[in-house]
C-alpha cells in the first residue's frame, strides 16, 4: 500500500492525484497549527524546489533511523536543514543537509469525497 516512517511522520502510497502530484498522509501532529491532524492526507508536488518557510514532506535520517515527516523547511543554512512543526509544544528537528532529502512541497489539504470520487484539492490557508 505504500511506505511509512518508523515513527511519526508522513507516508504515501502508489498513486498520483489528478493534477499529478502525489498523496501523503500525515502521521503526528507537527502541522496542527494549520488544521492538519494524523490521519489526513496533503498534496505534494515532488518536482518543486523548497523555499525557506515551504510546507515539505522530507526523510530525515535521526541515529541510525529515519523519519518521514511533513514540517517547514528551512533550508542549507551553513550546511544545515532546520525543519520546525507548526504546533505547539514539538521540538524542530535541525541536522545537517546531507542527512535531509526533501521528498517534496505540500501544496493543498485533500479531501475524499464520500462516493469514492476523485479526491479534491483545497489550497492551505
Amino acid at each position: 500500500m505504500g511506505s511509512s516512517a518508523a515513527a511519526g511522520g508522513a507516508f504515501s502510497w502508489n498513486s498520483e492525484l489528478p493534477s499529478g502530484r502525489n498523496p501523503y498522509w500525515i502521521r503526528d501532529e507537527a502541522l496542527a497549527g494549520l488544521g492538519l491532524h494524523v490521519g489526513d492526507a496533503v498534496s505534494v508536488d515532488t518536482r518543486a524546489e523548497p523555499r525557506d518557510g515551504d510546507l515539505v514532506v522530507a526523510e530525515v535520517e535521526l541515529e541510525d533511523d529515519s523519519l518521514r515527516t511533513a514540517r517547514r523547511y528551512f533550508g542549507a543554512a551553513a550546511g544545515a536543514v532546520r525543519l520546525e512543526a507548526v504546533a505547539e509544544g514539538i521540538a524542530p528537528i535541525e541536522v545537517p543537509s546531507e542527512q535531509v532529502m526533501v521528498m517534496g512541497v505540500v501544496v493543498a489539504r485533500l479531501r475524499f469525497a464520500a462516493d469514492g470520487g476523485a479526491p479534491a484539492e483545497e489550497p492551505l490557508a
